[in-house]
C-alpha cells in the first residue's frame, strides 16, 4: 500500500471511531482504545503502526510524501511557493532603540519612507513605500483577477508590481501606478509598444528558486483562457531559455540595456539575478552595461510550481547574498549610483527593514502578497483543494476570487507593514530611510554579526566604558 494511501486509511479509521464514540461513548471507546493501545505494545515492527513514526522521523513527513509523488509521476515535481527551508537568520538580527544617545521620534512627526529607483535614469521610479510585489506572470503562474488585485493595491500605496514573464494586460497597465515590465528569456511581451508602456524594466536571466534552468510549459499546463490571450494553438507550448537571446554576453547585455533605454525615453532599467556563490564575477560582467539598478533573488525566494532540487538545493540564501552585493557595490564606488532591490523569503515588516538596514534600496515580496490576497477567501478552497486553487490560473476556483476584497486585503497587509516600520523608525529616531544603516542593527551571533558587517550584541560595545 502506498504511504498516501495508508494515510488516508488511518484517517477514515479516526474518523469512524469518532463516530462511533459519539454513538456508543465511554464503554465502547474504552475497549477500543485499550485494544488499539495492545496493538501497539505487542505487534512486532514489522506489523506495527509506529513504524511509520520511525520513518516520518527519520526521512521527514515533506519527504515521504514528495517520494510517493515522484513515484507517480515519474517526472520533476511542480512544487509551489518555492523553497522550504528559510537559510537566511533574519532573526539573529536586533534593531537598537534609543533612549539617551539619540532622541526617539514622537507621533507627530513625520516619518518619510518614499525611495527612489534608478536616480540617474531620465524617468527614476519614485515609490512610497519600498517594499514592491515581484514577479508573478499572469498565465504562466497567477490568474487575471489576482494580478488585477495586485494592480489596485500596490496603487493606493503608491508602489510598485512586477508583470513577470507574463503577457502585459491592458487592464493592469490601466489600475498600476508603477508597473515593472521584465524583459525575459520568453519570445513574448518585448515588441516596442508594449515596452513602451514600463515605468521601469528588468532584465530577467534567472530566479532564486530556479536559478538558469530553462522552463517548459506543455500545451496541458495552459489555461483554455491563457492560451487564447496568448494565441495559442491546441498543441503549443511556452518555453523560456536557460538563456536571454539578446544578451549571451557582457557586451549583448550592455546594448540591450541601451536599446530598452532608447525605446522607453529613460526609464529605470535593471537586471536580475538569482542569487550565487559567483555573485562578485557575475555582477563584474553585469556592471559593464551600467544599469540603473540590479535585483538579486535570494535561493528563498518562491516560484509558481518548481522543481525541488531547484528550489532546495541551488543558489545563495537571500541575507548573504545581500551582504556581498552591498560591499561590491561600495568597493566599486556605486552604491550610491545603482539601486539595488533584494528578494526571497521576506514576509514581515521586520525583514524588510532589516534588508534596508543593510544596504537595498527596495525589496520583492511574493508569497507573502499571494497570502494576502487570499486571506479569508481560502476558505473557498479549503479543506478539499490548497491555496493555490484560488490564485493560481490554472485554480479550478480562480474565478471564485473576489478582485475587490483580494485589493483590500493586500492593501491592508502592506500598510500594516508600512505602519510597523514606522513604528520601528521611530525608535530608532530615524525620520527617513535615508537616515538609516546598519550601525542601526546588532546581531546575537558571531557569525551573522562577521556576515553582515554589524556589530556583535551579545557583548558589549567594543572601546566602550562599562558602568
Amino acid at each position: 500500500m502506498r504511504i498516501l494511501d495508508y494515510l488516508l486509511a488511518l484517517i477514515i479509521s479516526y474518523l469512524v471511531l469518532g463516530l462511533l464514540v459519539f454513538l456508543f461513548k465511554r464503554p465502547v471507546l474504552n475497549r477500543l482504545v485499550d485494544n488499539f493501545i495492545k496493538r501497539l505494545m505487542v505487534d512486532a515492527y514489522p506489523e506495527n503502526l509506529t513504524e511509520m513514526l520511525n520513518v516520518f522521523s527519520r526521512v521527514g513527513l515533506r519527504n515521504v510524501l514528495e517520494i510517493d509523488l515522484r513515484g507517480t509521476s515519474g517526472q520533476p515535481l511542480k512544487r509551489p511557493f518555492g523553497a522550504i527551508r528559510r537559510l537566511s537568520p533574519w532573526e539573529q538580527l536586533m534593531f537598537n532603540p534609543v533612549y539617551y544617545t539619540r532622541e526617539p521620534l514622537e507621533q507627530e512627526v513625520p516619518i518619510n519612507q518614499q525611495v527612489t529607483i534608478g536616480k540617474r535614469a531620465a524617468k527614476p521610479l519614485t515609490i512610497d513605500l519600498p517594499v514592491m510585489v515581484g514577479a508573478m506572470a499572469y498565465g504562466i503562474g497567477i490568474s487575471k483577477k489576482s494580478r488585477l488585485a495586485l494592480a489596485e493595491a500596490t496603487s493606493r500605496l503608491n508602489t510598485a508590481t512586477n508583470a513577470g514573464v507574463g503577457p502585459l494586460l491592458p487592464e493592469e497597465r490601466r489600475r498600476a501606478k508603477k508597473l515593472i515590465l521584465q524583459y525575459h528569456r520568453g519570445t513574448w511581451g518585448k515588441d516596442e509598444e508594449t515596452l513602451r508602456q514600463a515605468d521601469m524594466i528588468e532584465i530577467q536571466l534567472g530566479y532564486g528558486a530556479l536559478g538558469s534552468a530553462p522552463v517548459h510549459l506543455l500545451p496541458e499546463e495552459i489555461s483554455p483562457e491563457f492560451r487564447a490571450y496568448m494565441e495559442l494553438g491546441a498543441d503549443e507550448g511556452l518555453a523560456l531559455a536557460a538563456r536571454l537571446a539578446e544578451a549571451r554576453n557582457g557586451m549583448a547585455l550592455a546594448n540591450l540595456v541601451r536599446r530598452l533605454r532608447r525605446i522607453t525615453g529613460g526609464v529605470p532599467v535593471g537586471v536580475k539575478i538569482g542569487a550565487t556563490h559567483w555573485l562578485e564575477e557575475e555582477l563584474e560582467i553585469i556592471l559593464r552595461a551600467n544599469p540603473d539598478f540590479i535585483t538579486i533573488d535570494g535561493s528563498e525566494a518562491g516560484i509558481n510550481f518548481g522543481p525541488g532540487i531547484l528550489a532546495d538545493d541551488l543558489g545563495l540564501p537571500t541575507l548573504p547574498a545581500l551582504c556581498r552585493t552591498v560591499e561590491f557595490l561600495k568597493r566599486k564606488g556605486l552604491k550610491e549610483k545603482i539601486s539595488l532591490i533584494i528578494g526571497g523569503g521576506l514576509f514581515t515588516p521586520g525583514d524588510f527593514l532589516k534588508a534596508l538596514a543593510l544596504g537595498a534600496d527596495a525589496v520583492y515580496i511574493g508569497t507573502a502578497a499571494l497570502l494576502a490576497l487570499a486571506h479569508t477567501q481560502l476558505t473557498k478552497a479549503i479543506p478539499w483543494e490548497p491555496p493555490t486553487d484560488l490564485v493560481y490560473e490554472l485554480g479550478q476556483r480562480k474565478n471564485r476570487l473576489e478582485k475587490r476584497v483580494g485589493a483590500e486585503s493586500v492593501y491592508n497587509y502592506l500598510r500594516s507593514c508600512q505602519l510597523e516600520m514606522e513604528l520601528a523608525l521611530r525608535s530608532l529616531g530615524k525620520s527617513s530611510l535615508a537616515e538609516l544603516s546598519k550601525t542601526d542593527l546588532c546581531a546575537l551571533t558571531p557569525e551573522v554579526a562577521l556576515m553582515t558587517g554589524v556589530e556583535c550584541g551579545v557583548f558589549p560595545r567594543a572601546g566602550k566604558v562599562q558602568d
